[in-house]
């Protein structure tokens, strides 16, 4: 087969057009790797080839940009490539890939995912961890960044939340007992949650 024309699709795609009106997408990167701008004849060797790579350089890019979105996991990106029906090996690739140019990494997931629920949600400490065991990071990963949060922070977000509990609660019966239920539904120690409470007369 000879190539006959190249149309840009955008994105990075492009179009090929064989003499026998065969038409195929293709990323850049493949036509770059594969010196198809210099090859007008292709065996169905190389176009098979051709076609293997382009499809792992869209499942690549795909994750990419997946993550641009947010940073995610490693089980994050797996489940979605397993949504897209990617198979297990080339699942590792592709992850293999995204590691090695830095765009995955679980120890940076989980810091910036307890600073995010730390400042934005009144999730505690152990509802965290929680969290993000279900991303399957690994324990040693969550214990570390889990002891690093700052107590006075946690204090500080007690403290909100109990503030807050009392000017919603108009029925000021049991009220002790209905703050420490919920702040320990959030995740936070029983033990820093009796010393806040016992700071108001209740």
């Amino acid at each position: 087969m000879e190539i006959v024309k190249y149309i840009k699709k955008g994105n990075g795609n492009y179009q090929i057009i064989f003499d026998n009106e065969k038409k195929i997408n293709i990323q850049e990167d493949v036509i770059i790797k594969n010196n198809l701008l210099y090859k007008k004849e292709i065996d169905n060797d190389l176009l098979l080839k051709i076609i293997v790579e382009n499809e792992e350089y869209e499942i690549y890019n795909k994750c990419v940009n997946y993550i641009g979105v947010r940073l995610r996991s490693i089980n994050e990106i797996r489940e979605y490539m397993a949504r897209k029906e990617i198979s297990l090996e080339k699942q590792e690739e592709v992850i293999e890939r995204l590691l090695k140019n830095k765009l995955l990494d679980d120890s940076v997931f989980a810091r910036a995912f307890i600073k995010d629920k730390m400042n934005f949600t009144t999730m505690g400490p152990y509802r965290i961890e929680l969290e993000l065991k279900k991303h399957k990071i690994d324990d040693k990963i969550i214990k570390k960044y889990i002891n690093e949060i700052d107590r006075d922070m946690i204090y500080d977000k007690i403290d909100r939340q109990i503030n807050k509990l009392i000017k919603s609660n108009k029925n000021k019966s049991n009220l002790r007992n209905k703050i420490y239920n919920n702040l320990l539904g959030l995740g936070y120690s029983s033990e820093m949650v009796v010393s806040m409470i016992n700071k108001y007369n209740l």
